[in-house]
């Protein structure tokens, strides 16, 4: 088995996780900037996750006539492109456009990634290709914001602050796409074989199947309970700190601007220097009060707390969540079991977003965004075990396929919902979600821990 093809596919996966990492804590400010409110945040998710759902059956029936490779490639420049107009976007329909179009491409990186690694690695060796992908999705949403906030702060050549994590991902999935074109061989060779055509309509059938299958209906129903309630954490936590904490960015927007007032002109960012009116006095315009200075350099003050605050919580999320499903989650389930992890995983979460609907200390919020991080690092691997454990040899992939599709519905239907929602009142969408997470608990009591599958019980889970 060939490694570099492998390690192309680690880099191609982590990057898509990164790019989506580096503008996801910057989106409710796309939107405020431009004069949106919550919904519109999630309709702009939804359209993201919609374009997924539709385009991934599509990009992986064509990689079986075409070939895996000019899909990644596909994926690569389309990622690129739809950054670059993401950055650059100047309204609200242009950001629809780029995140649309975004959806569309990158949804070919997945399907011919996972056909990939079945092309180059042997059956007994595929399960450790496939978490390769798992490592590469956590990693590329851990580092994503941890970047996203030093990039927003700290722009170059003139680029706006908002826009720099953007274009920065433009650019790693640009040289991506370059080192894919010389380096990424072709594994899909033999296309004469003819494979019957998959679209939509086999992922509702798919989904329904495995929610009757009488082994895996169970855990599944769980996944459906938990997902819904964990996209709330993914969709409204930056409205939560826009809407609840004006007071708190705006501090932090005022002490900016105190201490651009101690500098020299020279030493002043770019973008603060082109936005003092033409003819002005440095250092008696930057003692102004906030409320006095140009409206422009108002907001992208605003815009840089807020992106802190942002990028500051959800770099807390993605490093706990790296750090508890690589460091602790092998040992921890052998030892405890998955079913055990899940229901303290459920626990932790209902526990963790009641809190967060009623907190109104920042402070408090970032230690809750950690227990989030340690709930759903627990039970979304322990819960993936314990689904792909009950399915059979001659069906894991089809509940497999389910999975993810109840995982995409949720992120196409819950985000406008609880965009809506958390603009009537923040704390609305997290106490549904922690009910929703609460039935989870009580669903995952019922829940077995499998014993060590053999042949008889590979063919009792095969029952349908």
């Amino acid at each position: 088995m060939k490694r570099s093809p492998l390690i192309i596919l680690f880099v191609t996966i982590f990057i898509d996780l990164l790019g989506f990492g580096l503008i996801i804590p910057l989106i409710p400010i796309y939107i405020q900037h431009y004069g949106g409110k919550p919904w519109t945040g999630g309709a702009l998710l939804a359209c993201f996750s919609l374009m997924q759902f539709i385009f991934s059956p599509i990009w992986g029936r064509t990689s079986d006539r075409v070939g895996r490779r000019p899909m990644i490639l596909l994926s690569l420049i389309g990622s690129a492109v739809s950054f670059m107009a993401f950055g650059s976007a100047p309204n609200l329909a242009i950001l629809f456009i780029a995140r649309i179009s975004a959806g569309i491409l990158s949804a070919a990186s997945l399907p011919a990634a996972q056909a990939y690694i079945a092309d180059v690695t042997t059956p007994e060796k595929r399960a450790g290709g496939m978490a390769m992908m798992g490592a590469a999705f956590g990693l590329g949403f851990a580092l994503g914001p941890a970047i996203s906030g030093p990039l927003s702060q700290h722009p170059i050549l003139g680029i706006t602050p908002l826009a720099m994590p953007a274009y920065f991902a433009a650019l790693m999935c640009l040289c991506n796409f370059i080192f894919a074109w010389f380096r990424l061989p072709e594994t899909h060779v033999d296309r004469s074989e003819h494979k019957a055509t998959r679209g939509i309509s086999d992922i509702f059938k798919d989904m329904t199947g495995a929610l009757h299958n009488p082994a895996v209906k169970s855990q599944l129903t769980v996944y459906a309970f938990t997902t819904f309630a964990f996209t709330a954490v993914e969709s409204s936590f930056s409205w939560l700190t826009l809407l609840r904490f004006k007071n708190v960015i705006r501090q932090n927007a005022e002490q900016m601007w105190a201490g651009y007032g101690h500098l020299p002109v020279y030493r002043v960012p770019l973008e603060i220097q082109r936005m003092v009116p033409l003819g002005a006095n440095w250092s008696s315009y930057s003692h102004l009060a906030l409320s006095k200075v140009n409206p422009d350099l108002l907001q992208l003050l605003l815009d840089k707390a807020a992106s802190g605050i942002n990028t500051r919580i959800f770099m807390i999320v993605g490093i706990t969540i790296l750090i508890v499903q690589m460091a602790v989650m092998r040992g921890v389930a052998a030892k405890v079991g998955e079913r055990n992890l899940i229901v303290a995983g459920t626990t932790i979460l209902t526990f963790t977003l009641l809190g967060i609907a009623f907190a109104h200390s920042l402070f408090v919020i970032e230690i809750l965004s950690a227990f989030i991080a340690i709930g759903n690092g627990i039970l979304n691997p322990s819960l993936s075990s314990l689904i792909s454990q009950a399915a059979s040899k001659t069906n894991r992939g089809t509940i497999s396929g389910a999975q993810q599709g109840i995982g995409s519905l949720a992120r196409i239907i819950a985000p406008p919902i609880n965009n809506t929602l958390v603009g009537v009142n923040s704390a609305i969408p997290f106490v549904i979600s922690a009910f929703l997470m609460g039935t989870a608990i009580s669903l995952s009591l019922r829940l077995k821990q499998p014993l060590k599958l053999d042949s008889t019980s590979e063919s009792v889970t095969s029952a349908h």
